[in-house]
């Protein structure tokens, strides 16, 4: 059975140590997770049988369970586990593999209590998304903060992001259920409600996700074009960045993966600064740079 305890876990049982500060106890048990996953993914038997991935898929599973509660896990990922076809199982079990991912990378950040609360009672979906987004902004070297939210409009956006030359940035996260039908009234209402959530007089960026569903020829210019509608009733929402995870077969892995594509687009309005800053972001998503993001060892 394999057991890893939350941060906040493991510092209870380990605070006779006496760490000089919370990022020294933060880099101690972040190694140790590390060097345990490590010895088990290395086992013999785990080796022989290739089962590296599911190894690592079940000490996920325990993480969450040590953040959330096996009960909770249990009524999210109900289907995670039902394993006797293929269904959908595999995109539960993906997801929750993610989620664990995400919290564990969150653990030493001030905002990660607010995060894991609104996690636990909103929409598991929309909730890897904002987490995703968070983590890709972390990829940079930025100040990065989550807002807790107000129910205020104008000040009721997801993050704070504090860019060199810039100063603070606002972003909303805006995600699309794969069951959505694309329309120019439905790309034109989430910008309107996230344009609503963010500061007057101030210009910030939006994170959507859209459905697998809306890539089909000539839908990206379909996409453009209501984007650029939408955007002209709004000087709130400067560049968008559009995701969609599309699926793939990993024949090395013999499974269905996806690979998630970003889209960043420019309103008129938005400065070259602002746009020079998300395009530095692209280029760190197409390099595969993440030297200043965290990595879960699972």
């Amino acid at each position: 059975m394999i057991e890893i305890p939350t941060f906040a876990a493991w510092m209870e049982t380990n605070r006779s140590q006496g760490f000089p500060n919370a990022a020294t106890a933060w880099a101690v048990y972040d190694d140790r997770v590390y060097r345990g996953m490590q010895a088990l993914l290395a086992h013999p038997e785990v080796v022989a049988n290739r089962q590296e991935a599911t190894v690592a898929e079940i000490a996920a599973t325990a993480f969450l369970e040590s953040a959330f509660g096996a009960d909770w896990v249990k009524e999210r990922f109900p289907l995670a586990d039902h394993r006797e076809e293929l269904g959908p199982w595999v995109h539960q079990a993906r997801q929750r593999q993610e989620l664990a991912r995400r919290v564990f990378e969150f653990q030493s950040e001030p905002w990660f209590a607010d995060f894991l609360s609104y996690t636990k009672t909103n929409e598991v979906a929309s909730a890897i998304f904002e987490a995703d987004v968070l983590q890709t902004l972390m990829r940079m070297p930025v100040g990065i903060t989550r807002v807790t939210e107000s129910g205020v409009k104008g000040q009721d956006f997801d993050i704070l992001l504090n860019l060199a030359h810039i100063g603070d940035v606002a972003v909303e996260v805006k995600y699309k259920e794969d069951d959505t039908p694309f329309s120019e009234a439905t790309v034109r209402n989430t910008v309107k409600g996230a344009a609503k959530q963010l500061p007057r007089n101030q210009v910030g960026w939006l994170f959507i996700h859209v459905p697998t569903a809306w890539v089909s020829p000539g839908r990206g210019d379909e996409y453009h074009e209501a984007l650029f509608e939408a955007l002209r009733h709004t000087s709130r929402i400067g560049v968008v960045f559009t995701a969609v995870d599309k699926p793939f077969h990993d024949k090395k892995a013999g499974k269905i993966r996806h690979r998630r594509f970003w889209d960043p687009y420019k309103d008129e309005g938005a400065s070259q600064e602002l746009w020079e800053a998300a395009l530095l972001l692209r280029d760190f998503l197409d390099k595969g740079w993440d030297f200043f993001a965290p990595r879960a060892p699972f």
